[in-house]
């Protein structure tokens, strides 16, 4: 697929936009979704269970990069487009280079994203989704020093049942799993197509060439659940549910998922714009709009023909024209997307009857670790 480029970006500022967390399945705006400040526990808790995710995730530049970027000699006039006065505060900039969170009632903000920035806020008590995540049907409390063997075997002894009701409440109370491709990509585009006109007509870079299964195949796949010593190609809570499924089918159904994800934050950011000029976030959004309702039209996949015939055929012309309808039409067609991809998503979970005309991307984003 074809993208025009906004701008020259540098390589630096490309690879590490970051992600930022999104708890529902809708978006009603276009505007940056952040996860609660107060329901993020920090990584800490994580790590407890996850040490080899916790390991490879430190060593991406989501995580080394990002915050050093407010740094960088561009950020101080970035920040004063959008009128932030402490750019490592309280502030939009910190929302996707950093991680906000409330500790003993005062705004704290870590360096860099963390496992809540992608997966959401896991506190919040009774409504979190953090004890839900680990509770397999035993007794058993989670505490320091526990193996991840006897997590494991705890997880091995879970009924379907519960697994299922368990992991629907994790959904239900915020979580977004590795497994749930939508989800996962359209929440990292929420930072990575940087969804603020004055942020991007001072000159702040975007993704402009972002694609799911490149990005998410690289520096930034933690995939160790099942192997702490393998990092898998897939996630592994898709694959030891799915044994019959095979990586590259997985691919298959991330590539359609991170497609229409991107089509559905376009909508959303072109339903936002003032100008469609040249480099401005509507030219944008307008150019991802065309390519990537081209590139799904050559897929001959139910859900993907009946989204398309719902948000109607979209041209250069009636994108480039800014009328005072477009808040309604864009949300309403970005509405119809999520809904399909839901259903897309349903329909293809181990991607085994997905055609194999659709691509998966060779080169990677960075080495995983």
């Amino acid at each position: 697929m074809k993208r025009t480029t906004l701008m020259v970006m540098n390589r630096y500022w490309a690879s590490v936009i970051c992600v930022v967390a999104v708890a529902t399945f809708a978006v009603e705006s276009a505007a940056q979704q952040t996860v609660p400040p107060e329901k993020v526990v920090g990584r800490q808790e994580c790590t407890v269970c996850h040490v080899s995710e916790q390991a490879a995730w430190e060593e991406s530049s989501h995580n080394t990069k990002a915050w050093s970027l407010l740094d960088h000699p561009k950020a101080a006039g970035f920040a004063k487009a959008i009128d932030v006065k402490d750019i490592k505060g309280d502030s939009a900039c910190t929302k996707c280079h950093g991680t906000q969170r409330i500790k003993n009632e005062k705004l704290i903000v870590a360096h860099g994203n963390s496992c809540e920035s992608c997966h959401g806020g896991s506190g919040g008590g009774a409504d979190g989704w953090l004890k839900k995540h680990f509770d397999f049907g035993t007794d058993r409390k989670i505490a320091p020093g526990i193996t991840l063997a006897v997590l494991l075997k705890d997880r091995a002894e879970e009924t379907p049942e519960h697994r299922a009701t368990r992991e629907q409440a994790c959904r239900t109370a915020g979580m977004i799993r590795s497994e749930d491709a939508f989800q996962i990509a359209r929440n990292c585009l929420q930072c990575h197509l940087v969804p603020d006109e004055k942020l991007v007509g001072a000159g702040h870079p975007m993704s402009t060439r972002f694609e799911f299964v490149e990005w998410a195949q690289g520096e930034v796949r933690h995939n160790f659940l099942l192997n702490p010593k393998q990092n898998a190609e897939v996630p592994t809570g898709w694959s030891d549910r799915h044994a019959g499924g095979k990586p590259d089918g997985r691919k298959r159904l991330m590539y359609v998922a991170g497609q229409l994800a991107d089509l559905a934050v376009s909508l959303r950011n072109r339903s936002i714009v003032t100008s469609t000029k040249r480099n401005s976030l509507g030219d944008e959004a307008n150019d991802r709009i065309l390519d990537i309702q081209e590139e799904l039209t050559g897929f001959d996949i139910p859900q993907l023909k009946e989204m398309l015939n719902a948000i109607g055929k979209m041209n250069k012309r009636s994108l480039k024209a800014i009328t005072p309808e477009d808040k309604d039409q864009y949300g309403k067609a970005a509405s119809v997307v999520e809904s399909a991809a839901k259903n897309f998503v349903a329909a293809h979970r181990d991607g085994s009857k997905l055609p194999n005309s659709i691509k998966i991307p060779k080169k990677m984003k960075g080495d995983p670790h």
